[in-house]
C-alpha cells in the first residue's frame, strides 16, 4: 500500500512542476531589444532595399534576428500605446517602421539621425522592426 502513495504523490509532484513551468511560458512576456547586441547593423536605406530587391533573401538574412538600424528619422506616431519612429529610405512609399516597446519616450522630430535595434518581422510596403530600443542618435558627418 505505501508504494501506491508514494508513486501518486511523485506524480503529483511531477504534475504541479509541469503546470507551473506551463504558465510561467505563457506568462512570460517577449524579449525586447534593451541591453542585447545586436546581430547585424545596417543603413535603413540599405535594409529597405534589400528587401525591395529579393524579400526571400533578405527575410532569411534578417527576419527574427536582432537589427540595428541607423537613419534619418521620417515620421514618429502614437498608435495604441505603441511609438512608431519611421526612418526614411528614399522611397516616399515605404519605410523603415521601428515600433518601440511601450513607455519608451522617443523625443525625435523629422531629421533627426537615429540608431534604433530591433527583431526583424519582415516586409509589407515597409520593413517592420518590433520591440525596439534605441540605441543612439547618429553623430553628423
Amino acid at each position: 500500500m505505501k508504494r501506491k502513495h508514494v508513486v501518486i504523490l511523485v506524480v503529483c509532484v511531477v504534475l504541479a512542476a509541469v503546470a507551473a513551468y506551463a504558465y510561467r511560458m505563457y506568462s512570460a512576456k517577449p524579449a525586447t531589444a534593451e541591453g542585447r547586441t545586436a546581430e547585424v547593423l545596417v543603413q535603413a536605406e540599405a535594409l529597405f532595399a534589400a528587401f525591395q530587391m529579393d524579400e526571400a533573401a533578405a527575410g532569411l538574412q534578417y527576419n527574427d534576428k536582432l537589427v540595428a538600424v541607423e537613419g534619418v528619422v521620417r515620421s514618429v506616431s502614437t498608435t495604441d500605446g505603441l511609438v512608431n519612429v519611421v526612418l526614411e529610405t528614399g522611397d516616399p512609399l515605404g519605410g523603415v517602421v521601428c515600433e518601440l516597446v511601450p513607455g519608451t519616450m522617443a523625443g525625435f522630430v523629422a531629421g533627426d539621425p537615429v540608431r534604433i535595434q530591433g527583431y526583424c518581422a519582415g516586409f509589407n510596403l515597409d520593413v517592420l522592426l518590433q520591440r525596439c530600443t534605441v540605441v543612439g542618435q547618429q553623430q553628423e558627418p
